[in-house]
Order: structure tokens, then C-alpha cells, then sequence
């Protein structure tokens, strides 16, 4: 068995780092291993690391903890909340969950073949 692995980011995750950011993730997924992605450093991020970093959750092997400013921001103007995020019971929640998915899935199913490679 694996012990979770963290990685924590520091700076700007965009579309210029995305290529380092995902293989960091699929790296830690590799041999079905799970871990803890700290966003507390990123001071920038846009769409493509978004996606990355969510489809990677997605899979349930990584959780999003301590989003910064920036990132709370980029993932509220999408709808996303993180699986670990405190739910406020709203209705909605399920049916924005389904929309999150259906969004990222495709990005889901790259990174798991990437990490089945």
C-alpha cells in the first residue's frame, strides 16, 4: 500500500506550466497512488491548469486542499466547488457536480491514461 503524497505548487499554474503541472499529477497517481494538491502558493492560475487540477480530482486519488485566493476565484467563476469544500446543503449541488463531470471528463480520462501508461 501507498502512502498519499502531497504536492504543492508555488507561483503562477497556466498554460505556459501546464505540461509540468500535469505530469507532477499523473506521476503522483502512477501504481494507483493517491495524494494531496496544497494550492496555497498559486498566485495565478488559469483555464488549462484548472482543468488539470480538477479532472485530477475527479479520478479520487487527488484532493484539492488550501486553494488561494486566486484559485478560489478561478473555480468559483466556473460553478466548481472541490469534493473536500464543505457543501451548503444547497439543491443545486448535485446537479452542479453532474455538469463539473460532464465538463472535465474528457481531461479525467486523458490524465488516467496518461497515468496508466
Amino acid at each position: 500500500m501507498f502512502s498519499p503524497q502531497m504536492y504543492v505548487p508555488t507561483g503562477d499554474l497556466t498554460i505556459a506550466t501546464v505540461r509540468e503541472f500535469k505530469a507532477a499529477l499523473v506521476d503522483m497517481m502512477s501504481d494507483g497512488k493517491s495524494g494531496t494538491l496544497d494550492l496555497a502558493g498559486v498566485l495565478r492560475v488559469d483555464a488549462a491548469a484548472l482543468q488539470v487540477m480538477i479532472a485530477a480530482e475527479r479520478t479520487g486519488r487527488i484532493a484539492l486542499t488550501s486553494p488561494s485566493q486566486p484559485v478560489m476565484k478561478a473555480m468559483e467563476a466556473i460553478g466548481f466547488t472541490p469534493a473536500s469544500a464543505p457543501s451548503d446543503g444547497n439543491a443545486n449541488d448535485d446537479a452542479r457536480e453532474k455538469e463539473d463531470g460532464a465538463r472535465y471528463k474528457e481531461v479525467a480520462e486523458e490524465i488516467n491514461g496518461d497515468a496508466e501508461q
